[in-house]
């Protein structure tokens, strides 16, 4: 599915009207018609992570998930062990659990390499790289 199809899809499943979306993103109501139309092919990317808020997606997945479909779908090739993969994708797509990927949303770089490092450091703990 093209990015653009995804946003209208996306869209019609929530519920939402252009308006809506164009005011949770800040911009005109012509401008997410024309992302669904394809006429705008790029986006800045605070938009981009504002649209993917709105329509309770990933940001990744506005990237254009065009070049490997099957990649997009398979979460257990990214994680080594299934229940991981199976955990991660309900973060995701949880709206009340997704303390993890929310988490960074208003953090600085510095406060972001804080939290990494403290990610490795439980990984070391635990003897994973």
């Amino acid at each position: 599915m093209k990015v653009n199809e995804l946003i209208a899809n996306r869209r019609k499943e929530l519920g939402l009207t252009l308006e809506e979306v164009a005011d949770k993103v800040g911009v005109s109501k012509s401008t997410v018609k024309k992302w669904e139309s394809g006429y705008i092919k790029n986006m800045r990317r605070d938009n981009m992570a504002l649209l993917a808020d709105a329509l309770h997606i990933s940001p990744l997945e506005l990237l254009g998930p065009d070049e490997d479909p099957k990649a997009a779908d398979d979460s257990h090739g990214y994680y080594v062990d299934p229940e991981v993969a199976a955990l991660a994708e309900e973060l995701r797509t949880d709206p009340d659990r997704r303390i993890l990927f929310d988490a960074t949303k208003d953090l600085s770089k510095d406060d972001i390499d804080i939290v990494l490092n403290l990610i490795n450091g439980l990984k070391a703990k635990e003897g994973k790289k």
